[in-house]
């Protein structure tokens, strides 16, 4: 990237943002880049999700956890995100998924999200449960209807 480009539109002094708008869509714009860009993110979340997929696991066999309750609270929402991503209804138009489910996909997805954080203190007793539901969530509830 030319010098010239961060200095002329840094004037917010943000020059982070500023690479971040041209390297996206910008006449600097570089597709190999942006390609590579991609595949970095994508490698980080992978990780990301590995990380949280054994933190879950370790829960889920010895009830025990080592991190703080707010990261942990992270990592269960996360999880839970993703596994909710997975069933079909996530992927109905709204109406489907009222008809199926009796609210949006991203109303159930909210929900269950708002009654996780609603632990301020620290986590549920079930927690060990969360975990194991969290990790076989398809083979225990096969559908989303079923979810509590």
């Amino acid at each position: 990237m030319e010098a010239s480009s961060v200095t002329e539109n840094s004037s917010t002094g943000n020059d982070h943002d500023q690479e971040h708008v041209l390297n996206h869509g910008g006449t600097d714009s570089n597709p190999e880049i942006n390609r590579e860009e991609e595949q970095e993110r994508e490698e980080e979340q992978e990780q990301d999700e590995e990380q949280v997929r054994r933190t879950l696991q370790v829960i889920s066999t010895t009830g025990n956890f080592l991190h703080n309750w707010d990261k942990l609270k992270s990592m269960l929402s996360f999880q839970l995100r993703l596994v909710l991503s997975e069933y079909p209804e996530a992927k109905m138009t709204i109406d489907e998924q009222n008809a199926s489910l009796g609210e949006t996909y991203l109303g159930l997805v909210t929900r269950l999200d708002e009654e996780l954080h609603c632990f301020i203190e620290g986590p549920p007793f079930t927690l060990q449960r969360i975990c194991e539901i969290l990790l076989a969530a398809r083979s225990i509830y096969p559908n989303s209807r079923s979810l509590p």
